[in-house]
Protein backbone atom coordinates (compact mmCIF):
# COMPACT_ATOMS: atom_id res chain seq x y z
CA UNK A 1 0.00 0.00 0.00
CA UNK A 2 1.09 3.57 -0.64
CA UNK A 3 1.83 6.03 2.16
CA UNK A 4 -1.34 7.92 1.14
CA UNK A 5 -3.44 4.77 1.55
CA UNK A 6 -1.83 3.99 4.90
CA UNK A 7 -2.63 7.51 6.12
CA UNK A 8 -6.24 7.26 4.98
CA UNK A 9 -6.74 3.90 6.70
CA UNK A 10 -5.20 5.22 9.91
CA UNK A 11 -7.36 8.36 9.88
CA UNK A 12 -10.58 6.64 8.91
CA UNK A 13 -10.41 3.29 10.68
CA UNK A 14 -8.77 4.11 14.00
CA UNK A 15 -10.73 4.33 17.25
CA UNK A 16 -12.24 7.75 17.95
CA UNK A 17 -14.05 9.25 20.96
CA UNK A 18 -17.08 11.46 20.31
CA UNK A 19 -16.36 14.82 21.85
CA UNK A 20 -15.61 14.61 25.56
CA UNK A 21 -17.87 11.59 25.99
CA UNK A 22 -16.80 8.13 27.11
CA UNK A 23 -18.05 6.57 23.87
CA UNK A 24 -15.27 5.24 21.63
CA UNK A 25 -16.12 4.34 18.03
CA UNK A 26 -14.01 1.87 16.09
CA UNK A 27 -13.81 4.23 13.11
CA UNK A 28 -14.99 7.63 11.90
CA UNK A 29 -18.08 6.39 10.05
CA UNK A 30 -21.66 6.97 11.21
CA UNK A 31 -24.77 5.62 9.53
CA UNK A 32 -26.92 8.70 9.14
CA UNK A 33 -30.49 8.55 10.44
CA UNK A 34 -32.62 7.64 7.42
CA UNK A 35 -36.28 6.80 7.92
CA UNK A 36 -36.50 3.03 7.64
CA UNK A 37 -40.26 2.44 7.51
CA UNK A 38 -39.75 -0.93 9.24
CA UNK A 39 -42.59 -0.71 11.75
CA UNK A 40 -45.90 -2.43 12.40
CA UNK A 41 -48.38 0.11 13.79
CA UNK A 42 -45.48 2.07 15.21
CA UNK A 43 -43.67 -0.93 16.74
CA UNK A 44 -40.18 -1.75 15.42
CA UNK A 45 -40.08 -5.04 13.50
CA UNK A 46 -37.38 -7.67 13.10
CA UNK A 47 -36.57 -6.05 9.76
CA UNK A 48 -35.47 -2.91 11.58
CA UNK A 49 -33.28 -4.94 13.92
CA UNK A 50 -31.77 -6.91 11.03
CA UNK A 51 -31.18 -3.67 9.09
CA UNK A 52 -29.04 -2.12 11.84
CA UNK A 53 -27.30 -5.38 12.72
CA UNK A 54 -26.23 -5.69 9.07
CA UNK A 55 -24.78 -2.17 9.22
CA UNK A 56 -22.86 -3.03 12.40
CA UNK A 57 -21.50 -6.21 10.83
CA UNK A 58 -20.56 -4.17 7.77
CA UNK A 59 -18.19 -2.09 9.87
CA UNK A 60 -19.96 1.20 10.58
CA UNK A 61 -18.77 2.77 13.82
CA UNK A 62 -22.18 4.04 14.93
CA UNK A 63 -25.55 3.22 13.37
CA UNK A 64 -28.48 5.59 13.95
CA UNK A 65 -32.12 4.53 14.22
CA UNK A 66 -34.20 7.20 12.54
CA UNK A 67 -37.06 9.31 13.85
CA UNK A 68 -37.91 8.35 17.39
CA UNK A 69 -40.78 10.72 18.08
CA UNK A 70 -40.74 11.94 21.68
CA UNK A 71 -44.53 11.74 22.11
CA UNK A 72 -47.64 10.56 20.32
CA UNK A 73 -48.27 14.11 19.05
CA UNK A 74 -44.67 14.35 17.81
CA UNK A 75 -45.32 11.79 15.06
CA UNK A 76 -45.49 12.89 11.44
CA UNK A 77 -48.19 10.28 10.79
CA UNK A 78 -50.25 7.89 12.90
CA UNK A 79 -48.26 4.67 12.43
CA UNK A 80 -44.87 6.23 13.11
CA UNK A 81 -42.84 5.04 16.08
CA UNK A 82 -42.71 7.06 19.26
CA UNK A 83 -40.87 6.38 22.50
CA UNK A 84 -43.33 4.58 24.76
CA UNK A 85 -43.60 1.28 26.63
CA UNK A 86 -44.74 -0.61 23.51
CA UNK A 87 -41.66 0.33 21.49
CA UNK A 88 -39.05 -0.19 24.22
CA UNK A 89 -38.67 -3.99 24.19
CA UNK A 90 -37.86 -4.20 20.46
CA UNK A 91 -35.59 -1.16 20.74
CA UNK A 92 -33.71 -2.77 23.62
CA UNK A 93 -33.38 -5.95 21.55
CA UNK A 94 -32.06 -3.87 18.66
CA UNK A 95 -29.41 -2.24 20.87
CA UNK A 96 -28.32 -5.60 22.27
CA UNK A 97 -28.11 -7.21 18.82
CA UNK A 98 -26.05 -4.33 17.43
CA UNK A 99 -23.64 -4.68 20.37
CA UNK A 100 -23.37 -8.43 19.75
CA UNK A 101 -22.45 -7.61 16.13
CA UNK A 102 -19.59 -5.40 17.33
CA UNK A 103 -21.26 -2.05 16.74
CA UNK A 104 -22.59 0.97 18.62
CA UNK A 105 -26.08 2.39 18.23
CA UNK A 106 -27.77 5.76 18.52
CA UNK A 107 -31.34 6.86 17.92
CA UNK A 108 -32.66 10.12 16.56
CA UNK A 109 -35.12 11.97 18.79
CA UNK A 110 -37.45 14.45 17.19
CA UNK A 111 -40.78 16.26 17.14
CA UNK A 112 -42.50 16.96 13.83
CA UNK A 113 -44.07 20.28 14.83
CA UNK A 114 -46.57 21.32 12.17
CA UNK A 115 -45.09 18.98 9.53
CA UNK A 116 -47.74 16.38 10.25
CA UNK A 117 -50.45 14.18 8.78
CA UNK A 118 -51.28 12.77 12.20
CA UNK A 119 -55.04 13.10 12.60
CA UNK A 120 -54.82 11.46 16.03
CA UNK A 121 -52.65 14.26 17.41
CA UNK A 122 -54.38 16.20 20.18
CA UNK A 123 -52.65 19.37 19.04
CA UNK A 124 -50.37 20.27 16.12
CA UNK A 125 -47.65 22.46 17.60
CA UNK A 126 -45.34 24.98 15.96
CA UNK A 127 -43.61 28.27 16.82
CA UNK A 128 -46.48 30.14 15.17
CA UNK A 129 -49.90 29.43 13.72
CA UNK A 130 -48.99 28.07 10.29
CA UNK A 131 -50.72 26.58 7.27
CA UNK A 132 -49.70 22.95 6.91
CA UNK A 133 -49.52 22.23 3.17
CA UNK A 134 -48.10 18.76 3.90
CA UNK A 135 -51.09 17.65 5.95
CA UNK A 136 -53.85 19.83 4.54
CA UNK A 137 -55.20 17.19 2.15
CA UNK A 138 -55.21 14.72 5.05
CA UNK A 139 -57.30 17.05 7.20
CA UNK A 140 -54.46 18.50 9.29
CA UNK A 141 -54.46 22.08 8.07
CA UNK A 142 -53.13 24.45 10.72
CA UNK A 143 -50.78 24.44 13.67
CA UNK A 144 -51.19 25.94 17.13
CA UNK A 145 -48.67 28.57 18.23
CA UNK A 146 -46.88 27.14 21.26
CA UNK A 147 -47.36 28.70 24.68
CA UNK A 148 -44.99 28.44 27.65
CA UNK A 149 -46.71 25.29 28.94
CA UNK A 150 -46.37 23.67 25.50
CA UNK A 151 -42.66 24.52 25.39
CA UNK A 152 -42.06 22.99 28.81
CA UNK A 153 -44.06 19.87 27.94
CA UNK A 154 -42.01 19.27 24.81
CA UNK A 155 -38.75 19.75 26.72
CA UNK A 156 -39.91 17.18 29.26
CA UNK A 157 -40.81 14.77 26.42
CA UNK A 158 -37.27 15.03 25.01
CA UNK A 159 -35.70 14.56 28.46
CA UNK A 160 -37.92 11.60 29.36
CA UNK A 161 -37.26 9.90 26.01
CA UNK A 162 -33.51 10.46 26.30
CA UNK A 163 -33.31 8.99 29.79
CA UNK A 164 -35.44 6.00 28.78
CA UNK A 165 -33.26 5.18 25.78
CA UNK A 166 -30.08 5.64 27.78
CA UNK A 167 -31.43 3.15 30.34
CA UNK A 168 -32.10 0.40 27.77
CA UNK A 169 -28.61 0.41 26.30
CA UNK A 170 -28.34 2.98 23.53
CA UNK A 171 -24.81 4.35 23.26
CA UNK A 172 -25.69 7.87 22.07
CA UNK A 173 -28.61 10.04 21.05
CA UNK A 174 -29.08 12.42 18.13
CA UNK A 175 -31.54 15.28 18.56
CA UNK A 176 -33.03 16.50 15.29
CA UNK A 177 -32.70 20.26 14.96
CA UNK A 178 -32.82 20.31 11.15
CA UNK A 179 -34.87 19.57 8.05
CA UNK A 180 -37.94 21.57 9.03
CA UNK A 181 -39.06 19.62 12.10
CA UNK A 182 -40.13 21.41 15.28
CA UNK A 183 -36.76 22.61 16.60
CA UNK A 184 -35.78 23.64 13.07
CA UNK A 185 -39.11 25.46 12.73
CA UNK A 186 -38.09 27.64 15.66
CA UNK A 187 -34.70 28.33 14.08
CA UNK A 188 -36.07 29.28 10.66
CA UNK A 189 -37.51 32.75 9.96
CA UNK A 190 -39.75 31.06 7.40
CA UNK A 191 -41.79 29.39 10.14
CA UNK A 192 -40.99 31.36 13.28
CA UNK A 193 -43.11 34.53 13.21
CA UNK A 194 -43.13 35.12 16.95
CA UNK A 195 -42.56 38.57 18.45
CA UNK A 196 -41.64 37.40 21.95
CA UNK A 197 -38.31 36.16 23.34
CA UNK A 198 -38.51 33.10 21.07
CA UNK A 199 -38.75 35.00 17.77
CA UNK A 200 -36.92 37.59 15.70
CA UNK A 201 -33.13 37.45 16.02
CA UNK A 202 -31.19 34.20 15.88
CA UNK A 203 -30.52 34.71 19.60
CA UNK A 204 -34.25 34.47 20.23
CA UNK A 205 -35.08 31.90 17.56
CA UNK A 206 -32.49 29.51 18.98
CA UNK A 207 -33.53 30.02 22.62
CA UNK A 208 -36.03 27.13 22.81
CA UNK A 209 -34.05 24.58 20.73
CA UNK A 210 -30.92 25.28 22.78
CA UNK A 211 -32.89 24.89 26.02
CA UNK A 212 -34.03 21.44 24.83
CA UNK A 213 -30.42 20.37 24.22
CA UNK A 214 -29.20 21.88 27.49
CA UNK A 215 -31.83 20.05 29.54
CA UNK A 216 -31.15 16.74 27.80
CA UNK A 217 -27.37 17.07 28.25
CA UNK A 218 -27.84 17.80 31.95
CA UNK A 219 -30.26 14.89 32.36
CA UNK A 220 -28.12 12.16 30.76
CA UNK A 221 -25.01 13.34 32.60
CA UNK A 222 -21.38 13.79 31.58
CA UNK A 223 -19.86 11.11 29.39
CA UNK A 224 -23.03 10.20 27.47
CA UNK A 225 -22.90 11.73 23.97
CA UNK A 226 -25.69 13.93 22.65
CA UNK A 227 -25.31 14.69 18.94
CA UNK A 228 -27.39 17.33 17.18
CA UNK A 229 -28.41 17.32 13.53
CA UNK A 230 -28.33 20.93 12.37
CA UNK A 231 -28.90 22.60 9.01
CA UNK A 232 -26.08 24.48 7.37
CA UNK A 233 -28.97 26.36 5.81
CA UNK A 234 -32.55 25.69 4.77
CA UNK A 235 -31.80 25.90 1.05
CA UNK A 236 -34.62 28.44 0.72
CA UNK A 237 -34.42 32.22 0.46
CA UNK A 238 -35.19 33.87 3.77
CA UNK A 239 -34.63 30.70 5.80
CA UNK A 240 -32.10 29.61 8.39
CA UNK A 241 -28.69 30.73 7.11
CA UNK A 242 -25.08 29.64 7.32
CA UNK A 243 -24.39 32.56 9.64
CA UNK A 244 -27.22 31.34 11.88
CA UNK A 245 -25.70 27.86 11.81
CA UNK A 246 -22.32 29.14 12.98
CA UNK A 247 -23.97 31.01 15.87
CA UNK A 248 -25.96 27.94 16.97
CA UNK A 249 -22.93 25.65 16.59
CA UNK A 250 -20.91 27.79 19.00
CA UNK A 251 -23.76 27.72 21.50
CA UNK A 252 -24.05 23.93 21.21
CA UNK A 253 -20.35 23.68 21.98
CA UNK A 254 -20.85 25.82 25.10
CA UNK A 255 -23.76 23.64 26.25
CA UNK A 256 -21.70 20.46 26.10
CA UNK A 257 -23.12 18.84 22.99
CA UNK A 258 -20.76 16.04 21.88
CA UNK A 259 -20.96 16.60 18.11
CA UNK A 260 -22.96 18.29 15.38
CA UNK A 261 -24.16 16.46 12.28
CA UNK A 262 -24.20 19.14 9.57
CA UNK A 263 -26.96 18.79 7.00
CA UNK A 264 -29.34 21.08 5.12
CA UNK A 265 -32.76 21.53 3.63
CA UNK A 266 -36.33 22.01 4.80
CA UNK A 267 -38.46 18.93 4.12
CA UNK A 268 -41.65 20.81 3.26
CA UNK A 269 -39.89 23.42 1.10
CA UNK A 270 -36.61 22.03 -0.29
CA UNK A 271 -36.70 18.26 0.30
CA UNK A 272 -34.02 17.25 -2.21
CA UNK A 273 -31.57 19.95 -1.15
CA UNK A 274 -30.32 17.53 1.51
CA UNK A 275 -29.86 14.58 -0.89
CA UNK A 276 -29.42 15.71 -4.50
CA UNK A 277 -29.88 13.46 -7.52
CA UNK A 278 -33.02 12.15 -9.20
CA UNK A 279 -36.56 12.79 -8.00
CA UNK A 280 -38.56 9.50 -7.95
CA UNK A 281 -41.81 11.34 -8.58
CA UNK A 282 -43.76 8.39 -9.97
CA UNK A 283 -43.19 6.34 -6.83
CA UNK A 284 -43.95 9.31 -4.62
CA UNK A 285 -47.31 9.74 -6.38
CA UNK A 286 -48.08 6.03 -5.96
CA UNK A 287 -47.35 6.32 -2.23
CA UNK A 288 -49.53 9.41 -1.68
CA UNK A 289 -52.05 8.87 1.11
CA UNK A 290 -55.13 10.17 -0.73
CA UNK A 291 -56.44 10.64 -4.26
CA UNK A 292 -56.40 14.39 -3.75
CA UNK A 293 -52.72 14.21 -2.86
CA UNK A 294 -51.98 11.95 -5.84
CA UNK A 295 -53.70 14.34 -8.25
CA UNK A 296 -52.03 17.41 -6.75
CA UNK A 297 -48.59 15.82 -6.89
CA UNK A 298 -49.16 14.59 -10.45
CA UNK A 299 -50.18 18.05 -11.65
CA UNK A 300 -47.77 20.23 -9.68
CA UNK A 301 -44.99 17.93 -8.48
CA UNK A 302 -42.69 18.55 -11.47
CA UNK A 303 -42.96 22.30 -10.86
CA UNK A 304 -42.79 22.54 -7.06
CA UNK A 305 -40.20 19.86 -6.22
CA UNK A 306 -36.86 21.34 -7.21
CA UNK A 307 -34.10 19.07 -8.46
CA UNK A 308 -30.53 19.57 -7.25
CA UNK A 309 -27.58 18.15 -9.15
CA UNK A 310 -25.61 15.56 -7.20
CA UNK A 311 -21.89 16.18 -6.82
CA UNK A 312 -19.47 14.50 -4.39
CA UNK A 313 -19.10 16.23 -1.01
CA UNK A 314 -21.71 18.79 -2.02
CA UNK A 315 -21.94 20.45 1.42
CA UNK A 316 -18.19 20.65 2.03
CA UNK A 317 -17.64 24.30 1.11
CA UNK A 318 -20.31 25.48 3.55
CA UNK A 319 -19.37 22.97 6.23
CA UNK A 320 -15.77 24.21 6.15
CA UNK A 321 -16.96 27.63 7.35
CA UNK A 322 -18.46 26.00 10.44
CA UNK A 323 -15.28 23.95 10.92
CA UNK A 324 -13.19 27.13 10.96
CA UNK A 325 -15.52 28.87 13.44
CA UNK A 326 -15.88 26.23 16.15
CA UNK A 327 -13.91 23.53 17.91
CA UNK A 328 -16.77 21.09 18.53
CA UNK A 329 -16.62 17.66 16.89
CA UNK A 330 -18.30 17.88 13.49
CA UNK A 331 -19.87 15.06 11.51
CA UNK A 332 -19.72 15.72 7.77
CA UNK A 333 -22.79 14.64 5.77
CA UNK A 334 -23.55 15.19 2.10
CA UNK A 335 -22.22 13.31 -0.93
CA UNK A 336 -19.51 11.37 0.88
CA UNK A 337 -19.24 8.20 -1.16
CA UNK A 338 -15.62 7.41 -2.06
CA UNK A 339 -12.15 6.89 -0.66
CA UNK A 340 -11.09 10.13 -2.33
CA UNK A 341 -14.05 12.01 -0.86
CA UNK A 342 -13.45 10.59 2.61
CA UNK A 343 -9.79 11.62 2.46
CA UNK A 344 -10.77 15.16 1.49
CA UNK A 345 -13.23 15.43 4.38
CA UNK A 346 -10.80 14.13 7.00
CA UNK A 347 -7.99 16.32 5.69
CA UNK A 348 -10.29 19.33 6.14
CA UNK A 349 -10.54 18.64 9.87
CA UNK A 350 -13.90 16.90 10.22
CA UNK A 351 -14.03 14.31 12.98
CA UNK A 352 -16.62 11.92 11.58
CA UNK A 353 -18.33 11.11 8.29
CA UNK A 354 -22.02 10.22 8.01
CA UNK A 355 -23.34 8.06 5.18
CA UNK A 356 -26.80 6.95 4.14
CA UNK A 357 -27.40 5.87 0.53
CA UNK A 358 -24.02 4.12 0.02
CA UNK A 359 -24.83 1.93 3.04
CA UNK A 360 -28.43 1.35 1.96
CA UNK A 361 -27.05 0.17 -1.36
CA UNK A 362 -24.44 -2.04 0.32
CA UNK A 363 -24.16 -2.51 4.12
CA UNK A 364 -20.64 -3.88 3.53
CA UNK A 365 -19.49 -0.81 1.61
CA UNK A 366 -17.06 0.34 4.31
CA UNK A 367 -15.41 -3.06 4.60
CA UNK A 368 -14.87 -3.04 0.85
CA UNK A 369 -13.37 0.44 1.02
CA UNK A 370 -11.08 -0.65 3.86
CA UNK A 371 -9.93 -3.78 2.03
CA UNK A 372 -9.37 -1.90 -1.22
CA UNK A 373 -12.10 -3.79 -3.09
CA UNK A 374 -13.93 -0.53 -3.90
CA UNK A 375 -12.89 3.06 -4.44
CA UNK A 376 -16.40 4.47 -4.73
CA UNK A 377 -20.00 3.58 -3.94
CA UNK A 378 -22.02 2.02 -6.75
CA UNK A 379 -25.17 3.87 -5.65
CA UNK A 380 -26.48 5.83 -8.67
CA UNK A 381 -28.51 8.41 -6.66
CA UNK A 382 -31.80 7.39 -8.26
CA UNK A 383 -33.36 8.02 -4.82
CA UNK A 384 -35.92 5.26 -5.27
CA UNK A 385 -34.92 4.06 -1.80
CA UNK A 386 -36.98 7.02 -0.55
CA UNK A 387 -40.08 5.52 -2.15
CA UNK A 388 -39.37 2.15 -0.53
CA UNK A 389 -39.51 3.71 2.95
CA UNK A 390 -43.29 3.94 2.58
CA UNK A 391 -43.67 0.45 1.14
CA UNK A 392 -42.01 -2.47 2.92
CA UNK A 393 -39.04 -0.55 4.26
CA UNK A 394 -36.01 1.25 2.95
CA UNK A 395 -33.92 -0.73 0.48
CA UNK A 396 -31.89 -0.28 -2.68
CA UNK A 397 -33.92 -1.19 -5.76
CA UNK A 398 -30.70 -1.92 -7.65
CA UNK A 399 -30.25 -5.01 -5.46
CA UNK A 400 -33.67 -6.55 -6.08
Amino acid sequence: MTDHTDLFLKQAFSEKPIGASTLILKNCFIKSATYEGMYDKGIPTHKLIDHHVALAKGGVGLTTVSYGAVSADARTFEDQMYINERSLNPLETLANKVHEAGGKVSIQLTHCGFFSKNKKAKKILAPSKLFNAYGFLSGVGFSKAMQENDLEEVIEDFVRSALTLQSIGFDALEIHMGHGYLLSQFLSPLTNKRNDKYGGSIINRSRFPLEVIKRVVLAVGPGFPILVKLNLDDGVKGGFSLEDCIYVSKKLEDIGCAAIVLSGGFTSKSPFYMMRGDIPLRGMIENASSWAEKITMSMFGPFIIKKYKYTPNFFLEKALKVRKATGIDLVYLGGADSRKGFSEILAAGFNFIALARPLIHDPNFLMKIKEGDLEKSLCNRCNKCIVEMDREGVRCVLNS
